[in-house]
C-alpha cells in the first residue's frame, strides 16, 4: 500500500485525532501512572521531511477507504469522535466526567471486538487513512490491557505489508511498556517537565524511530518547544 504525496495539511479530523494521541495516557491510567503523553503530534510548521516519512501515519491520512468498507470506516470515525465528544471538558479546563467516559471506552471496545472478531484489524486499504486514525483512537483508548496487546500483534503483521502507520504501532507498544514498568523503545513518551521517561538505548533511538515513521526526537518535540 502506497500513496505518492506526503500531505502537509492536516484535516478536521486528523487534528481531532492528533489531540485523541497526544492526551490519551493520562486519560487511560486514570491514577494507576503518572501523567505522560505522547509527543508524535508534529505540527504543521514543523519541517516533516525526515527518514521513515513514508511510515507515518500523515502519509496514509488521504487514503480514502475502499467502497466495500465504506460503512465500516464511517463507523469507527463516529465512534472515535463520540469518545473525544465526552472528553471536552477536559480541554476546556473543565472536570471530565469519568464514569461516562469509562462507560464510553468501555462499550466502544466491546463493539469493536466484535466488528474485527472474524477477519482481525482493517487496513488502510481498506478502511483509508482517517478510518484507520478512528482504528487505532479505539485501541489506544481501551481499558482492556489484553486487547490492546492482541490488537499490537495485528498491527505488526499489517505494518509488515505496508499497510498500516508505524507510527502508531510505536505508540501503543511504548504505552504497553509504560504500562508494565519497563523502559520504553521509541521515546514516545515523556514526563510532564518535557523529559523522557526510561528508553532502552538510546543511542540508537532515532533509528529505530525512523524505522517506524517517527521523525528523530529532536524534531518531534519541535511542536512542544514552539508552544512554550
Amino acid at each position: 500500500m502506497t500513496n505518492d504525496k506526503m500531505p502537509v495539511g492536516l484535516s478536521a479530523f486528523q487534528k481531532k485525532i492528533i489531540f485523541l494521541i497526544f492526551s490519551s495516557f493520562s486519560v487511560i491510567a486514570l491514577a494507576e501512572q503518572p501523567v505522560t503523553k505522547p509527543i508524535e503530534s508534529v505540527a504543521e510548521s514543523c519541517d516533516l521531511s525526515f527518514p521513515g516519512a513514508e511510515l507515518n501515519s500523515r502519509h496514509f491520512q488521504n487514503v480514502k477507504a475502499a467502497d466495500s468498507f465504506k460503512k465500516q470506516a464511517k463507523i469507527l470515525i463516529a465512534m472515535s469522535e463520540h469518545e473525544q465528544a465526552v472528553r471536552n471538558h477536559f480541554t476546556k479546563g473543565q472536570p471530565i466526567d469519568w464514569k461516562e467516559v469509562e462507560e464510553t471506552d468501555r462499550k466502544n471496545t466491546r463493539d469493536f471486538k466484535k466488528m474485527i472478531e472474524k477477519e482481525g484489524l482493517f487496513s488502510v486499504s481498506q478502511i483509508g487513512g482517517q478510518g484507520v486514525a478512528a482504528e487505532f483512537s479505539l485501541i489506544q483508548r481501551s481499558r482492556d490491557f489484553a486487547f490492546q496487546r492482541n490488537a499490537l500483534d495485528m498491527m505488526r503483521r499489517l505494518f509488515a505489508r505496508q499497510d498500516f502507520p508505524g507510527d502508531y504501532l510505536a505508540i501503543l507498544e511504548d504505552q504497553l511498556l509504560a504500562k508494565d514498568g519497563k523502559p520504553q523503545i521509541y521515546g514516545t513518551r515523556v514526563k510532564p517537565d518535557g523529559s523522557l521517561y526510561p528508553v532502552i538505548d538510546k543511542d540508537q533511538l532515532d533509528a529505530r524511530r525512523a524505522s517506524r515513521g517517527l521523525a528523530p526526537l529532536r524534531q518531534a518535540i519541535c511542536p512542544m518547544s514552539k508552544a512554550e
